[in-house]
């Protein structure tokens, strides 16, 4: 693992980097790099708190960048040599589809979605999705999910090829609880709509009387 012969303050700007890096939509193991920096801790190089904190400084600040490119240049964003050759357009329409639908519940679930979070998240600052809004969210989900991944290497941080394979298994599980509850919850705000729509076919217009 390449991280493993760091410790201190070299394995903080390690971690640190790796994870700016991921957060611009290049095709690392974001989760992995967490995962390490667990094991890091469980190795007594860094402190559990000091990966934890590293963390999510890393995650939180890659996804504000891409927030911010997004809000400044719009569509063109994807043009640019750092993201074309990242970025398909089934990528990018997906990613514009899932904001389009619900910009709030997706800024916090696409914390979970690897692969299309980076897309979600230049959209979102496409789509004019309040800072405030999306920098709140996000730091709720990355204080749900660097801890975990942060805990589960220091935890299992004596085996390290155990480690990651359990690593790639959980991952998938993730994924599936979070498309699960996403179309949960899409399916109970499209059958509430449909209800309100066939309550307000039944409700007729009363006449208004000319009559004095």
């Amino acid at each position: 693992m390449y991280l493993s012969g760091f410790s201190g303050a070299t394995a903080y700007a390690a971690i640190l980097g790796i994870l700016l890096v991921c957060g611009l939509g290049v095709p690392l193991p974001e989760d992995i790099t967490l995962i390490a920096a667990g094991i890091l801790a469980a190795l007594n190089s860094i402190s559990f708190l000091g990966a934890t904190l590293v963390g999510f400084v890393g995650v939180l600040l890659g996804d504000c960048i891409l927030f911010f490119l997004g809000r400044k240049f719009g569509y063109r964003v994807f043009k640019l040599p750092l993201f074309r050759s990242f970025f398909t357009e089934r990528r990018i329409q997906l990613s514009r589809q899932k904001v389009l639908s619900n910009s709030k519940f997706i800024c916090f679930t696409a914390r979970f979605l690897p692969g299309l979070r980076a897309p979600i998240f230049l959209t979102a600052g496409i789509m004019g999705v309040s800072p405030l809004v999306f920098i709140l969210l996000d730091s709720i989900a990355a204080l749900i999910s660097v801890p975990i991944w942060v805990y589960f290497g220091w935890y299992f941080g004596s085996n390290l090829d155990y480690t990651l394979r359990l690593a790639i298994q959980a991952q998938k599980y993730v994924i599936i609880s979070v498309l699960l509850v996403v179309t949960i919850y899409i399916w109970i705000r499209r059958r509430a709509k449909r209800k309100e729509n066939e309550l307000l076919k039944k409700i007729e217009p009363t006449p208004i009387s000319t009559e004095k």
